[in-house]
């Protein structure tokens, strides 16, 4: 009998017949992860042009929240001074480190030594939150359907977008930051105007919510107190004016207390002028040349051009003139930021509502009805509205609307919080004559005079000026709120006189 059939196999006979039965695995593998990566590339498409639209005062949140994450790091990175240079390993200071890239790299070099830190860093959170707001400005300063589209859609795109700008400033020189500083002091005061034309504004609402409360009938209860003689919000509104202008006395006699008067004519001259503009106004406003004036607007407006004077005084760059000479500033900043933050809130809120009401309004023209869609977050997907029939489109039915002035005055405070951050652009000069760099020694020595210390970061003349100059235009501005009716009789103005 024959031996049984055993079949003799080669040396490359078992890596043969591997590799026949891996090859279908293989293929199904490939064909895997290119479906994977397709279906990626087609979430992040989508994700970046989502047509979802959140409701006007969900965008403003949202843009206010931009602004408040990157205002806190851009204070974290001015007062720690912490570098924006990447490192995966080691220590940074003393070279040893691995970077993200070749030490000889050109972001290593920029980034290296101190090049993008401290105010360095606040000019680049600022230009990459002014970019941003440019773009959209250009894109959505037509009236029309797809500026409604830009301004409450396309949120993975936005943030994007700003990422990729932040990351890019990495990649620049500081001269080009330098430049941008250098602007930035003649359009940032574009914000403190509009601040101050918002102070206004918010003092003659807030009289006049107060004041309508008490008149409603039957009157709003004040809290937990009942309110039926009518008068309790008009008592508030009385505490309010008394609390303020107690506040602003107490601020002035201090001011002419502990601020040197003799050798230093600054002083007298901005905490007199001040004042007097303050009771002129008070005294307009209860007079019969204003019948529209508010004693709590006066209080309102007074009140904050005597803070801006302390802070004109706080920022005097010499020390016989300036008892706080050698401080940080804190507190100051804190509470300067906290005013431009509560600005952006009332712009939030203000133009939210004017959306919903413009909405609203034509909304019940072309319908006959009430337009209380203009708080919904419309979703669509595949082109169709949720819950619509087919044929809708792939454009949701919004009213066309122009969002040139939000977005203007969003670039407005981007560039500001540069300037408030940074004495108005004058620390890169002042580093540059103190670390010997400066090209002739005049421009060192005065640099070096401008500065108290390392830890001085509020002692300029011109964050001193312009406050100065903000807290006159701010009353001036207040003050013909109140006389323009009587010298302009024929203008309307929505006054009885």
């Amino acid at each position: 009998q024959s031996a049984p059939f055993r079949p003799r196999l080669s040396e490359n006979s078992v890596p043969r017949m591997a590799s026949l039965l891996l090859a279908p695995l293989s293929c199904v593998g490939s064909a895997l992860a290119q479906c994977a990566g397709a279906c990626a590339a087609t979430a992040c498409c989508k994700l970046l042009t989502c047509g979802c639209l959140a409701s006007p005062l969900s965008t403003n949140i949202f843009y206010s929240a931009i602004l408040l994450v990157a205002t806190v790091a851009a204070l974290i990175l001015r007062y720690t001074r912490q570098d924006l240079s990447v490192c995966v390993s080691g220590d940074c200071d003393d070279g040893s480190a691995s970077t993200w890239m070749p030490t000889g790299s050109a972001s290593y070099d920029l980034c290296e030594g101190g090049r993008c830190e401290g105010m360095w860093a606040v000019f680049r959170i600022s230009f990459s939150l002014a970019a941003l707001f440019s773009v959209l400005l250009l894109l959505s300063c037509c009236k029309s359907e797809f500026s409604v589209l830009v301004h409450r859609g396309f949120w993975a795109a936005k943030l994007v977008g700003l990422a990729a700008i932040a990351v890019g400033t990495l990649f620049t020189p500081n001269d080009v930051f330098a430049y941008y500083a250098w602007v930035a002091r003649f359009i940032a005061p574009g914000f403190l105007l509009y601040q101050l034309v918002s102070f206004v504004d918010a003092g003659y609402t807030i009289n006049e919510r107060l004041v309508d409360r008490d008149e409603e009938s039957p009157p709003r209860p004040l809290l937990c107190f009942a309110n039926g003689s009518g008068v309790a919000w008009k008592g508030l509104n009385l505490l309010l004016c008394l609390c303020l202008y107690s506040a602003l006395l107490a601020g002035t006699g201090a001011m002419y207390y502990f601020f040197p008067q003799a050798d230093c004519p600054f002083n007298p001259s901005a905490i007199t002028s001040t004042l007097a503009m303050s009771l002129l106004n008070t005294g307009l406003s209860v007079s019969n040349v204003a019948p529209h004036g508010a004693l709590l607007t006066s209080a309102f407006v007074s009140a904050y051009c005597t803070w801006v004077c302390y802070g004109a005084l706080t920022a005097m760059p010499y020390a016989d003139c300036n008892p706080s000479a050698g401080t940080e500033g804190v507190a100051m900043t804190a509470v300067s930021l906290g005013i431009a933050t509560a600005t952006v809130a009332y712009l939030t809120f203000t133009a939210a509502r004017r959306e919903e009401r413009r909405a609203s309004d034509e909304g019940r023209g072309a319908a006959g009805g009430g337009g209380g869609a203009a708080d919904a977050v419309s979703v669509y997907v595949d082109g169709e509205a949720e819950g619509e029939g087919e044929g809708r489109g792939r454009l949701p039915a919004v009213q066309p609307q122009s969002f040139a002035s939000f977005y203007a005055v969003m670039v407005l405070i981007s560039v500001y919080i540069a300037m408030l951050l940074t004495n108005w652009g004058t620390e890169h000069y002042e580093e540059a004559g103190t670390n010997g760099t400066a090209t002739n020694s005049t421009a060192a020595e005065d640099a070096e005079a401008l500065l108290f210390d390392e830890g001085s970061y509020n002692a300029s003349l011109t964050a001193s000026w312009v406050l100065i100059g903000t807290g006159w235009l701010c009353s001036l501005l207040y003050c013909w709120t109140l006389i323009a009716p009587r010298l302009c009789p024929s203008r309307d103005f929505g006054v009885e006189l």
